[in-house]
């Protein structure tokens, strides 16, 4: 990266569950946002992108996001621009690479950016908080819902449950967590905690019992109503 971008970058951050605390090196990808000064040449972000493809990266690949300076201070709300998005996987090193500069921005980018400065480590670079601008509140609420609709239609039932307990845990404490620790601090909150402990089992990877849609499904009610 640095190779590619020099005296431009500014910084590269760890954000996501291995700052969060809930990294498993069994389904986990390692989240990378790095930020330089200014726009990068066509050559530079295809040379970027191939150099990215072809290193070797623990647990399940790497998700990488490249911002300007500007983007990454004044995040553009409810969807912040960007310049690449490169995603790689253990099976396929060429899983996805996108162009942000010919997009109107990515609304996934909401959550990734509040984490970036609040937990945000530094690979290289200044601390997360002198690069990264503030997420409004009603932003982070508004991509959660998002994420909660977009979980509730495609998503594993254990995923959509802890989903919907980070968002609940959000909501409460103005912090964003990981998906086990929402997890934990929502089974003791809730009256029918069987399915947030069925979704912790499964999400750790041991066995468990099926998680009933009917199930799951009223935890996502009882949390839009929460967050509405």
């Amino acid at each position: 990266m640095q190779q590619v971008i020099g005296p431009e970058l500014v910084g590269a951050y760890l954000h996501g569950s291995a700052v969060l605390g809930g990294f498993d090196p069994r389904r986990s990808d390692l989240d990378i946002v790095a930020v330089s000064r200014r726009a990068l040449s066509d050559e530079d972000l295809h040379d970027l992108a191939d150099r990215l493809g072809a290193g070797s990266y623990p647990a399940n690949g790497l998700e990488f996001t490249l911002l300007t300076a500007d983007e990454a201070s004044q995040p553009q709300m409810p969807a912040p621009r960007f310049q690449l998005h490169r995603t790689t996987a253990g099976w396929d090193r060429h899983a996805k690479v996108v162009d942000g500069r010919t997009r109107e921005g990515d609304p996934d980018l909401v959550l990734h950016l509040f984490v970036a400065r609040d937990h945000g480590r530094a690979v290289v670079g200044p601390p997360a908080r002198d690069v990264f601008g503030e997420v409004p509140r009603s932003a982070v609420i508004a991509a959660m819902k998002n994420e909660l609709a977009w979980a509730s239609a495609h998503a594993p039932r254990e995923y959509l449950v802890l989903t919907a307990c980070r968002a609940w845990f959000f909501h409460a404490l103005d912090r964003v967590a990981s998906k086990v620790e929402a997890g934990r601090w929502a089974a003791g909150r809730y009256e029918r905690p069987d399915v947030i402990e069925a979704a912790l089992v499964r999400q750790t990877g041991a066995g468990a019992p099926d998680i009933a849609d009917a199930e799951s499904e009223r935890l996502v009610t009882y949390v839009e109503r929460v967050l509405a």
